[in-house]
């Protein structure tokens, strides 16, 4: 089995990250599972997602915009890991919801994109949301600790 590499980022602990450096250590650390992220690396990084998302999805919006968040998903995930793992938190509690997340609505097919009409309710779409919804939670409640070192 391949070892993994260590990350060769380094963030000193307690430093505030400016929003350029930070949006470099998105680009660079796109693969980066093992790093760290501080809060201000992460919060920037997501307001750089959020903005790109939302300005591709207003301005030109269709395949090219499924096309951009799809190519900000890794990093968004890795960034999320090295954030979890700053504040000392196990990074299989970020991986595990995230599976559940992405791979039930896979399996279930075209089922799932009939729960998901406004029209139909069931206790098993009921019960996903509230996973979501609480692992969102989760996830906002872990970004905001301090780090860890």
């Amino acid at each position: 089995m391949a070892k993994m590499k260590k990350s060769t980022r380094r963030v000193a602990s307690g430093t505030m990250t400016g929003f350029g450096t930070a949006i470099t250590n998105f680009w660079t650390g796109y693969f980066d599972f093992m790093g760290r992220a501080t809060r201000s690396e992460f919060w920037f990084g997501m307001l750089f997602v959020f903005i790109v998302n939302w300005l591709f999805a207003w301005l030109v919006g269709g395949m090219v915009a499924t096309i951009v968040s799809a190519v900000l998903f890794i990093p968004t995930m890795t960034m999320s890991i090295r954030r979890f793992r700053d504040a000392g938190i196990s990074v299989w509690l970020y991986i595990i919801p995230m599976l559940f997340i992405y791979v039930v609505p896979i399996f279930r097919g075209a089922a799932w994109y009939r729960m998901m009409s406004f029209d139909y309710v069931s206790s098993g779409m009921a019960a996903y949301s509230l996973f979501f919804i609480a692992f969102m939670i989760f996830g906002l409640v872990v970004a905001c600790l301090p780090s860890r070192r």
